[in-house]
């Protein structure tokens, strides 16, 4: 897609991440909503094809008026070149210049050299982080080593929520130097299409818990379909869709015909960001039963939908986005029958309940909206400004060609 341009001259802040799904779009709105970066913002896309997640391509089509830069258009991350990668983003900040980069982690060399880049000319670096400390077995030398690191490639961290702001702290990293609301999607979008979507038909008669995501291992969608089967065996009768696609779903379609209650279950392969929206507004509870997980912006998007929400204490959102028994409930997927239990819970509410907890998610996600954290890099930036003004030295001024 072609490149477009700044709208106001210089260029406050760049934010890079390796391939771009709907909610960093979400999120690059978030920034260009903040008055100071309007129009003072460049988003910049490493690949075009297939990201991280190999095989599956979440990727969409960018929006024609935001001033995204794609650096290979067709290039997927597992086989591109990170040296390239790496000299491809220097070029290009050094042709930008910005005031501040926003860096996606610190474990990848093209992250390490947009962060040195900002360092060496006195920029502001900012990591873009959703880790916890519980995300993977930790050793102690690794952690001081990555600690150091950290602590000498970014001067500001925007984080998730608590679980990750905790581990900022364990590494070393000043908490005045920590913003939050990193982890948004776009809740109008949501709110707005299920709302449509309800006006248009009736409320279905069959009710349902859905999961949306990959299937893959971390997300324990295995334990999902047992520990809905369970439920099924007490005598439970909503249905279960599973909105995704991954390595697990031959898996998990021989599981759910050896189940007994395999009718009854829906695996939709994967869907658009647009194509989503009927399921939520279908749906009855959202699950997300994962064993390890970041965050898990589908709690977001279903919330913003207006739906009550299970989910694993293993979630980095589990205590940001759920308030037990308003919104919905948490519990541990390695604890026997504690899912299976939940979903009898829900059932047996009344419809008035669970609509009382939808409106609920509904309330509380509106505090985690691209514009907050668009107003948390804008205070960033600014506050980076007024030291610098103090300091009566131009530290935005060129150090390295």
């Amino acid at each position: 897609m072609p490149e477009q341009p700044l709208t106001q001259g210089k260029c406050r802040v760049a934010v890079l991440w390796i391939d771009w799904y709907s909610y960093h779009v979400a999120r690059f709105r978030g920034l260009l909503s903040a008055p100071d970066l309007a129009g003072h913002t460049v988003g910049i896309e490493m690949v075009g094809g297939v990201g991280v997640h190999a095989g599956l391509k979440f990727r969409q089509p960018l929006p024609a008026d935001l001033p995204i830069q794609t650096l290979f258009p067709t290039a997927n991350w597992q086989g591109a070149n990170k040296w390239v990668l790496a000299r491809a983003i220097w070029s290009k900040l050094n042709a930008l210049q910005p005031d501040a980069v926003l860096v996606p982690g610190y474990y990848t060399l093209p992250a390490i050299a947009a962060a040195l880049w900002a360092k060496l000319h006195r920029r502001i670096s900012i990591l873009m982080t959703e880790s916890a400390s519980y995300d993977h077995v930790r050793q102690a030398a690794k952690e001081q080593a990555k600690g150091l690191l950290m602590r000498c490639l970014f001067d500001w961290a925007i984080a998730g929520g608590k679980d990750h702001v905790a581990y900022l702290e364990q590494l070393g990293f000043q908490q005045d130097r920590v913003a939050h609301f990193y982890d948004v999607v776009d809740n109008r979008f949501y709110q707005e299409g299920v709302n449509r979507l309800h006006a248009a038909a009736p409320t279905p008669s069959v009710r349902s818990f859905l999961f949306v995501g990959r299937l893959s291992p971390e997300k324990n969608v295995r334990g999902l379909v047992h520990a809905w089967s369970a439920y099924r065996a007490q005598g439970g009768t909503w249905s279960l869709v599973l909105a995704g696609d991954g390595p697990e779903r031959a898996a998990l379609e021989t599981l759910a015909r050896s189940s007994g209650f395999g009718a009854d279950i829906s695996i939709t392969g994967l869907k658009s960001t647009e194509e989503l929206l009927p399921y939520y507004a279908a749906s009855s509870c959202f699950v997300l039963a994962s064993t390890r997980e970041p965050w898990g912006l589908v709690v977001n998007e279903a919330m913003a939908s207006g739906l009550p929400v299970l989910v694993s204490n293993r979630c980095g959102c589990a205590r940001d986005l759920v308030t037990p028994g308003s919104n919905g409930f948490v519990f541990d997927p390695n604890v026997p029958n504690a899912l299976t239990t939940l979903m009898t819970q829900m059932e047996h509410m009344t419809e008035e309940a669970r609509a009382a907890m939808g409106a609920n998610s509904q309330r509380m996600i509106e505090n985690y909206s691209p514009e907050a954290f668009g107003r948390e890099v804008a205070r960033i930036v600014a506050s980076g400004a007024a030291k610098h003004a103090a300091s009566g030295k131009d530290v935005y001024a060129d150090t390295a060609a």
